[in-house]
């Protein structure tokens, strides 16, 4: 099985799963999404010269690159648990709160509070 967008004026309308040799059933343009077509989502835009979608604009401030279909940062991303904050236009670094942890109780059926 693989994916595939359906593709409508060069903008990606649905995504299925799909054999190969079925595809063709279906009425319309797919395209087979693989490894080299970047990943699309609908209402992302498909470049038939390249065989790649293009991301959609994620923040403002990035800017669109040509030759890779995809959104740049206005500055590298550090390495490590970051993301992109519009508000400051920087890298922030996610630090996870601390709070309780669950575990999955049998007898309730859900989710409770694990003691310590």
């Amino acid at each position: 099985m693989s994916l595939y967008a359906k593709v409508e004026n060069n903008i990606v309308s649905n995504i299925i799963v799909c054999d190969d040799v079925n595809i063709g059933l279906f009425d319309g343009v797919y395209v087979k999404i693989t490894e080299d077509t970047n990943t699309p989502e609908i209402g992302s835009e498909y470049n038939s010269e390249k065989n790649k979608f293009a991301e959609i604009q994620p923040f403002a401030s990035w800017t669109f690159n040509q030759d890779t279909l995809k959104w740049d940062a206005p500055s590298a991303k550090p390495t490590g648990n970051y993301h992109w904050s519009e508000e400051i236009l920087e890298w922030v670094e996610f630090i996870p709160k601390p709070g309780p942890n669950y575990r999955w109780d049998e007898e309730s059926n859900s989710w409770v509070e694990k003691e310590d």
